[in-house]
């Protein structure tokens, strides 16, 4: 066995808990953990947190699936998926869209705008619990900084030719694949 190697992973796994993708994973598991068990106090027993990243994308004149899959980074099988679970729970409606028949356009229902309310005030719920752990500084500071790394991957990376996904290489493959 290399033990130069092993010596590299022993050191690797010492600092695990220092990990950017571990900390970030929980960091993310726990707001989830606070949202949902929050949603549920306030009677969304039939509501994943998950539903709530199609219920942000919707403009409030409606929007496409097309547009919310494209807003929310994933693809329109899943945003069509959520519309279901959510148009079964009477969160939101379809109604034909006039410039072309065969899109549907998504519209909040009356109580998918009380849910939206609602979000909104889980989500100070959860400000104000990362806040008792943080300090108001921290919580803005890692809130700042967390912005500085979404515009960088949103405006420099999702796109560019640093990205390795974009490699025209990657995009031949990709293609067979699928």
């Amino acid at each position: 066995m290399n033990e130069e190697l092993l010596a590299e992973v022993a050191k690797m796994k010492a600092n695990k808990a220092r990990l950017m993708g571990k900390l970030l994973n929980r960091t993310y598991r726990y707001m989830s953990d606070l949202a949902g068990d929050y949603l549920k106090g306030i009677g969304y027993d039939n509501f994943r947190v998950g539903h709530i990243v199609a219920l942000v994308h919707i403009e409030v004149e409606g929007t496409s699936i097309n547009t919310l899959a494209a807003a929310a980074g994933m693809t329109k099988q899943g945003m069509s998926k959520l519309i279901k679970e959510l148009q079964e729970e009477g969160f939101v409606k379809g109604e034909k869209d006039p410039t072309d028949a065969r899109a549907l356009i998504v519209k909040y229902t009356e109580k998918g705008l009380q849910a939206m309310i609602d979000w909104r005030n889980c989500t100070n719920y959860i400000n104000q619990k990362f806040g008792e752990v943080l300090g108001e500084n921290k919580l803005e500071t890692l809130k700042d900084l967390l912005g500085e790394l979404v515009h960088e991957y949103e405006n420099n990376y999702v796109s560019s030719s640093k990205n390795p996904l974009n490699h025209p290489m990657m995009q031949a493959n990709w293609m067979t694949v699928k």
